[in-house]
């Protein structure tokens, strides 16, 4: 239960963070990914999905509708990562083939859970005590309606892993790359995830095997609130990837690391300023050009002294800023 209120809250938070974004630019795919998904995560959270079971007074109805959610959610993702690394020439097929897809699927979900009501496999009368869990109905109607989901899923899982995996190595930030890899990670344990849920559904279906029936369930709930805090956190990072472009987290990092260097080795005769030092230029509103002011002072100061002063680490360090600095 932790985890799964931890994913929910993942979810939120990338909600809350493309809201500015989605008003701004009238519309915005990461914020029409992470809504349903927030939205369908928080109806699951077995407090309020008893709540809304209650409410509704028809037993599986809640289970259609954050199915439904996730679905919808999972498709605009797959279009968002689409839009994101295939080139625009070749995003139509790929897009017309997802819409589908997604289309066919939500299609026949719905269309099996109206089946296993209209068998009597999902009761339309409310019982007492807790709600009922249709995935644990026996039923072919109730089996095509978890299968459908499933598949489904696992089907947009492996497109979206293959597709990050194979364009992370070309992304020029950081955070886009971890981003990608953590989306990449969420959707492997997505289809780990699923394939137990589904193993479970055969289970209940066919009656072998009920021993396992409990851990398959566990293993899926804990491996799917995962999986989304990952993907949260995937498509959290590239929004942070602009903000710290535009707050110069970068220059002040470095800056930080290269006051050592700068207090050890700066010549009085080259330092215009022996005042700004560069652990005051990490505040500053301007880190850039303090970031330059001290590393041109370190080299004129390494250069005086014949270049001795750095040692091998330093001179890593100074390289490494000097290539952040000018890339």
């Amino acid at each position: 239960m932790t985890l799964l209120l931890a994913s929910a809250v993942a979810l939120w938070l990338l909600v809350l963070s493309r809201l500015a974004v989605c008003i701004r630019q009238r519309g915005d795919l990461v914020f029409f990914v992470a809504l349903p998904a927030a939205l369908a995560t928080t109806v699951n959270y077995p407090p309020v999905f008893r709540g809304l079971d209650s409410v509704l007074g028809f037993p599986g109805l809640t289970s259609l509708f954050s199915g439904g959610l996730i679905m919808l959610a999972y498709g605009v993702f797959r279009i968002a990562i689409v839009k994101a690394v295939v080139a625009v020439e070749r995003q139509e097929p790929v897009l017309r083939r997802g819409l589908l897809q997604t289309t066919a699927a939500i299609t026949v979900y719905c269309v099996s859970f109206g089946c296993a009501v209209t068998a009597g496999a999902i009761s339309a009368v409310a019982p007492t005590g807790h709600p009922v869990d249709s995935g644990s109905q026996s039923d072919i109607g109730v089996f095509v309606f978890t299968a459908t989901q499933c598949v489904y899923l696992v089907a947009v899982s492996v497109e979206v892993a293959l597709a990050c995996l194979r364009y992370r190595p070309h992304m020029s930030s950081g955070l886009f790359r971890w981003g990608f890899g953590a989306v990449a990670l969420g959707c492997v344990l997505s289809v780990i995830a699923l394939a137990a849920k589904f193993a479970r559904q055969i289970i209940v279906l066919t009656f072998l095997g009920l021993d396992y029936e409990p851990l398959l369930q566990a293993t899926f709930q804990n491996l799917y609130a995962i999986a989304s805090l990952l993907l949260s956190f995937g498509l959290l990072l590239p929004t942070l990837s602009g903000r710290a472009a535009v707050w110069q987290v970068a220059e002040r990092y470095l800056l930080l690391r290269l006051h050592r260097v700068w207090r050890r080795t700066a010549d009085a005769s080259v330092v215009m300023d022996a005042v700004s030092v560069p652990l005051k230029g990490v505040l500053s509103r301007n880190p850039r050009a303090r970031l330059h002011r001290a590393l041109v002072e370190i080299l004129d100061s390494n250069l005086a002294a014949g270049g001795t002063l750095l040692s091998t680490s330093e001179s890593k360090l100074v390289q490494k800023t000097e290539g952040a600095l000018y890339a």
